[in-house]
């Protein structure tokens, strides 16, 4: 960050910055310099947009299940679903917000092509929402990636909750009950298998996606090779974690 009275010496200094490896930026002149002294601290200072992105989205499908498996059972039968908040809609919301923040990530990508396409040439500088919006991928990335492993923990505690034994034991005494012998559906066994391995075949993706944006690890691949993880991993990925939350809402 460079910052001056005079602008030839700042032309100077901005070249050698160049020349250096490093990337410039004006910031004009000196009534900036306490702007820049703050910089370094700054608390998480490209997160804010991502992150409140990321909220409102969780509250936005927290309430939807919410609405739907807890509010609705209650007034058209009278069934109390309470129970199911703390960890069953917590677990159905992360995969959505996960999927929707990851298409976000890509989406700005397309966006900022159409509007080159459109004007016939990328010199001509981006909104100033978009520009914003393509310095926050990796953060929304981040935070995608963040919550489908939060899911994953999610999803293994399913099994341990008290709710899912007693739920298991009146399904037992109501199969005794009817005098039941093999409740087997095959259906119901091939939907569940396929659940769980999308669920870990996309969170095997993801994680490649995640990897691949260090810059440790960006350095050491060509851009063919990062655009081809970037791009066909994405794809498939989406396709697979996509049948998993349909899956998962169809529930």
């Amino acid at each position: 960050f460079v910052s001056t009275k005079d602008k030839n010496n700042s032309t100077e200094i901005m070249e050698l910055a160049r020349q250096l490896n490093f990337l410039p930026v004006d910031m004009g002149t000196l009534s900036s310099s306490r702007d820049i002294e703050n910089i370094p601290i700054r608390l998480f200072p490209g997160w804010k947009g991502p992150v409140l992105a990321a909220v409102a989205l969780s509250i936005f499908f927290f309430a939807y299940s919410f609405v739907r498996d807890i509010i609705h059972p209650y007034v058209k039968y009278k069934q109390s679903d309470f129970y199911k908040i703390p960890i069953e809609m917590v677990n159905q919301t992360l995969p959505t917000v996960a999927i929707t923040l990851l298409a976000l990530v890509y989406l700005a990508g397309q966006l900022a092509a159409a509007h080159q396409l459109y004007f016939g040439t990328k010199y001509r500088h981006f909104p100033h929402w978009l520009e914003g919006w393509l310095q926050s991928r990796k953060q929304l990335g981040l935070l995608s990636f963040f919550l489908a492993a939060v899911h994953v923990l999610y999803s293994l505690c399913l099994p341990m909750r008290r709710s899912e034994r007693y739920l298991l034991l009146n399904t037992a005494y109501q199969q005794v009950h009817a005098n039941v012998e093999n409740a087997w559906n095959e259906e119901e066994v091939w939907r569940v298998e396929m659940y769980v391995s999308f669920g870990i075949m996309s969170l095997g993706l993801l994680s490649l996606l995640a990897i691949t944006s260090i810059p440790s690890v960006h350095s050491t691949l060509n851009w063919r090779e990062f655009s081809f993880i970037q791009v066909q991993t994405y794809y498939h990925g989406r396709r697979k974690q996509h049948c998993k939350v349909t899956s998962h809402f169809g529930r």
